[in-house]
């Protein structure tokens, strides 16, 4: 009786050896993968609270030169005009809150909708040109839309669309801050057609 238990005992320590070096061998030989995981890091944290007074949309035609040639090109645009809240100039030691509405922030981007870049015609000029490709590379098209951000947010201040929303700005922000402080709210505009960075 004893040997037949020594040789079950001996079969079960056998089988349970090998399905412990079955699995090691699997866990250590099979294929790395070649995704790390690290701990996340975050080098720079910048909290902007902002009131968004207009919303941009603009269809803008474009008629640029550059590198000798010339291009005609339209180009869809949207951007809003907005104002940092966080780092307000801000007085409520007395019965009336007082603030200074900030510099305006403008920002236009090429709009994210279909054909918001199209390209009609482009053409070589010069007295080389006949040498030349007509065919425009991404970089002078690049720049030509640098070019034409700069012209588009320059427009916003002509026309009158920064002067509306410096307007509207301080009547929305006149009014959050009296449901927040709960007393009258004088909204103070030094720049009242904007501060244009150029």
């Amino acid at each position: 009786m004893l040997p037949k238990f020594k040789y079950i005992s001996l079969l079960i320590t056998l089988t349970a050896v090998i399905a412990v070096a079955a699995v090691l061998g699997y866990l250590f030989l099979k294929p790395r993968n070649t995704i790390e995981v690290r701990k996340g890091e975050i080098n720079n944290v910048e909290v902007m609270v902002r009131l968004c007074t207009v919303e941009i949309y603009n269809e803008v035609p474009i008629l640029d030169t550059i590198h000798d040639k010339v291009i005609f090109a339209i180009q869809k645009q949207r951007g809003q005009i907005s104002f940092d809240m966080e780092h307000l100039q801000l007085d409520d030691t007395g019965d009336t809150v007082r603030i200074i509405l900030p510099p305006e922030i403008v920002e236009l981007y090429e709009s994210t909708d279909d054909n918001s870049w199209e390209v009609i015609d482009t053409k070589s000029i010069g007295p080389l040109s006949m040498f030349r490709s007509d065919r425009m590379t991404l970089d002078d098209e690049n720049a030509v839309k640098d070019r034409i951000k700069a012209k588009s947010i320059r427009y916003l201040y002509r026309n009158g669309t920064i002067e509306r929303a410096r307007k509207e700005g301080a009547s929305d922000m006149e009014l959050l801050m009296q449901q927040i402080y709960r007393k009258p709210v004088k909204v103070t505009d030094p720049t009242p057609k904007g501060t244009f960075p150029g």
